[in-house]
């Protein structure tokens, strides 16, 4: 009797294999998903300790001037810098941030190239493009045009007359909203004329405001059916080179070294850029 049993024993239905597999599925698809939001976490919390560093170096450096910022663009072909490794760093690398902040870093190259940059900053070690593929790639774009100055510009001189852009910490009237770095990703270049986009990685050495003095509309970020859009494109240049790569949201540092992430929308906004705006679309007249 017993045999007899054993040899008639029900299995699984079909019904019952079909359940088991589709919960294994979704377990699977759960782990998945809590292993990629877990790895992106980690990423956007390492990225927002380095950038606290660079805020710190900031600071230190102006301190260290007796107030006054960095250059945000530096003309000058003469100044040259001395890298880490002894190289020497001309012009036009040199009229870059990095170099001008790196010794406030203790020449701490890590900081100012997180996750996806330390590897292309590993890789261009040793080749002739280094000091310039560093001086143009870091993780964080500096607020070049309102914080220390970029000579490029024409319009400069008429900001610095009037004092409308911050040239030293006492320019300053709030810390906690002046935005001076944030998560940064180069623009979108033709490639070999091709037509095509090149889309490059993460990182770049400038951010710009969505307002600027100009002959015509002071707006230059995107435009949709001639209406001003923060909508995030494939080209960074459309919102001034701002990287929403944590999740939709930039990450950004104020002065007072505090950082945030935060979305497009919200940094469409010129009392962040500009120590003097009174209003979220606030244009400079720079006319005598």
């Amino acid at each position: 009797m017993q045999i007899h049993k054993l040899f008639h024993k029900k299995g699984f239905t079909l019904i019952e294999l079909l359940v088991v597999v589709a919960i294994i599925s979704i377990l699977t698809g759960l782990t998945s998903t809590i292993a990629s939001s877990v790895l992106s976490s980690a990423r956007s919390s390492r990225e927002a300790a380095a950038l606290r560093s660079v805020l710190q170096a900031y600071l230190l450096a102006a301190t260290e001037r007796k107030g006054a910022f960095i250059d945000g663009y530096s003309n000058n072909q003469e100044e040259t810098f001395t890298g880490p490794n002894g190289e020497q760093i001309d012009w036009p690398a040199s009229g870059r941030y990095v170099w001008r902040l790196l010794p406030y870093l203790d020449d701490a190259m890590a900081s100012l190239y997180i996750n996806d940059q330390s590897e292309l900053i590993t890789q261009s070690l040793g080749t002739d493009d280094y000091t310039y593929i560093a001086s143009v790639f870091p993780s964080f774009g500096l607020n070049c045009e309102w914080m220390g100055g970029d000579q490029r510009t024409t319009a400069m001189p008429a900001l610095e007359s009037k004092h409308l852009y911050g040239k030293f910490l006492s320019d300053i009237r709030h810390p906690s909203r002046q935005l001076v770095f944030a998560s940064a990703k180069a623009p979108a270049a033709s490639d070999n004329g091709t037509g095509e986009l090149s889309l490059p990685s993460e990182g770049y050495y400038e951010i710009k405001s969505p307002y600027f003095p100009s002959n015509g509309d002071a707006w230059r970020w995107h435009m949709v059916n001639g209406e001003h859009s923060t909508s995030p494109t494939t080209d960074s240049a459309d919102h001034g080179n701002l990287s929403a790569r944590h999740d939709g949201k930039v990450l950004v540092g104020q002065l007072d070294g505090t950082t945030e992430f935060v979305s497009i929308l919200d940094l469409a906004d010129m009392r962040r850029w500009a120590p003097r705006a009174t209003t979220e679309d606030w244009t400079p007249s720079i006319t005598p």
